[in-house]
């Protein structure tokens, strides 16, 4: 066997690895351009960037891989917050328990609602968006929520060393569903919808299974990374997380999930987030404004897209050496004639 077909076996493909290399060269230029960013405090602080970031982009990259776009996981992780510092009283864990089983149950009708009226999912959940942010501002009668006890707080955000409570839970999750997706029937349904929708159907894959579970996986993250998040704070905004939806899909795809869908991965994944914190974190080091920040981000992801096409298609790499030969011959010298 191969190194290359021992890094299939494993999940590794030729997109992985790139994805890897991109993360590794971002980590290592900032460490050697800065000073403070490999530190234990600094990678601490990209590690609870990350904690939020992790679940977003988990719950925006399910729904990619599906084949659909949940566009609501802001507006809900806005309620989700809002309802964990209100329920803080019963305690950190029943608290944050009791919000994730509230996403997942409104991820779980999102996700029935879209397979019954056949209705395309990023019209649905725009609909979603809008009427969850109209819930927040309503349960929180229109004013910021803080939590009766801000030993809450100090608990959730923690420094265990390069970690926190938030980050490893962020970290658990992110195994468990990875695990979940690659070896369960249910998992792989998800993965077989996305790529090709009739087919899956006409191979027997029911849809409307695979359909309400990722909606009810997307709405399960949602609402944790509002609770931890809110929690970790010690208060919740109505207003809050709107813009958590732009970064959580840009993680996502530069961790190689596929816009087209049926194609990702949870590490892919994590790695795209950890890719942008590492971003974020040397930008902010540096000081600069928050339009540099935009725009690198951006350039990263058409840099990821150009990654994809001519790592994965190899008709595109096939163009661009034809390109670079019809190139490199209008710069040959033509031979006079004497």
């Amino acid at each position: 066997m191969t190194s290359r077909d021992a890094l299939r076996r494993v999940g590794i493909g030729r997109v992985m690895v790139s994805r890897l290399v991109l993360a590794v060269g971002v980590f290592a230029y900032f460490a050697a351009t800065e000073e403070r960013f490999f530190t234990t405090n600094n990678v601490f602080t990209i590690f609870e960037g990350f904690a939020q970031l992790g679940l977003a982009a988990l719950a925006i990259g399910l729904t990619i891989i599906a084949g659909e776009l949940d566009l609501s996981i802001g507006s809900a992780a806005a309620v989700g917050g809002i309802l964990a510092v209100t329920w803080a009283g019963l305690g950190l864990i029943p608290a944050v328990v009791l919000v994730t089983l509230v996403g997942a149950a409104f991820g779980a009708l999102q996700g029935f609602t879209i397979y019954r009226l056949r209705i395309a999912s990023i019209v649905f959940t725009l609909g979603t968006l809008i009427g969850l942010r109209g819930v927040a501002f309503l349960i929180s009668n229109e004013d910021t929520v803080v939590v009766p006890d801000f030993d809450i707080a100090k608990v959730v955000k923690e420094q265990i060393w390069i970690f926190s409570p938030f980050s490893i839970v962020t970290i658990a999750v992110l195994v468990a569903t990875g695990l979940f997706l690659r070896y369960s029937r249910w998992g792989r349904e998800i993965f077989a919808i996305g790529g090709g929708r009739k087919e899956a159907v006409a191979a027997g894959v029911p849809l409307g299974r695979p359909l309400v579970l990722t909606f009810m996986l997307s709405g399960a993250m949602a609402g944790l990374t509002g609770a931890l998040t809110s929690l970790k704070s010690g208060s919740a905004t109505p207003g809050g997380f709107g813009d958590l939806l732009l970064p959580a899909a840009t993680a996502a795809l530069i961790g190689g999930v596929a816009i087209t869908g049926g194609s990702g991965s949870v590490v892919g994944i994590a790695v795209g987030a950890l890719t942008l914190r590492f971003v974020i974190s040397g930008l902010s080091l540096r000081a600069e404004p928050f339009y540099v920040l935009t725009f690198v981000t951006g350039l990263l992801l058409l840099l990821v897209i150009a990654i994809e096409l001519l790592v994965d298609r190899p008709e595109a790499r096939q163009r661009l050496r034809e390109w670079l030969a019809r190139y490199r011959s209008r710069e040959r010298p033509r031979a006079t004639i004497t």
